[in-house]
């Protein structure tokens, strides 16, 4: 278990980084006419990273013992913070960036495609900075690795 806890927490930097290099893709390429494969591809990335991360987060929340379906759970804020604040945030963030994308995709004009990854990866990227359990805000026992 100790070995998914460290790719979970290790992958939200990568995670992170994709989502800065698309933003600001897209905020670099706003006033252009061209949606090129470069653009699609890292668009792409950011979205299957954070799939991954979906993915070995899910494994942890069903193997970590700080998720716990108990009476308690509401007045502890490590078991409330990972019970419910985290999952239900970064899975917000995950489908607006999923979102994002598929809609940017479909979008026959090159600069409402970088407008709209714009919005909803930097919406998405907002959520995840704010539900990352990082040690200097939350008080819920998370490392930076």
């Amino acid at each position: 278990m100790k070995g998914i806890i460290a790719a979970h927490s290790g992958l939200r930097y990568i995670v992170l980084a994709l989502l800065v290099i698309a933003i600001f893709n897209a905020i670099a390429n706003l006033k252009s006419d061209k949606y090129e494969k470069k653009d699609k591809m890292i668009n792409l990335f950011a979205m299957i990273f954070l799939h991954i991360q979906l993915l070995l987060g899910l494994v942890l929340y069903f193997m970590s013992p700080k998720v716990q379906f108990v009476k308690e759970m509401m007045g502890d804020s490590t078991l409330r913070f990972f019970t419910m604040e985290h999952i239900l945030l970064m899975l917000v963030a995950i489908i607006l960036v999923t979102l994002g994308r598929k809609k940017a995709e479909k979008n026959p004009l090159p600069s409402a495609r970088h407008k709209l990854i714009l919005r909803y990866y930097g919406l998405g990227l907002i959520i995840i900075f704010i539900s990352i359990p990082w040690p200097f805000i939350y008080n819920v026992g998370a490392d930076y690795f």
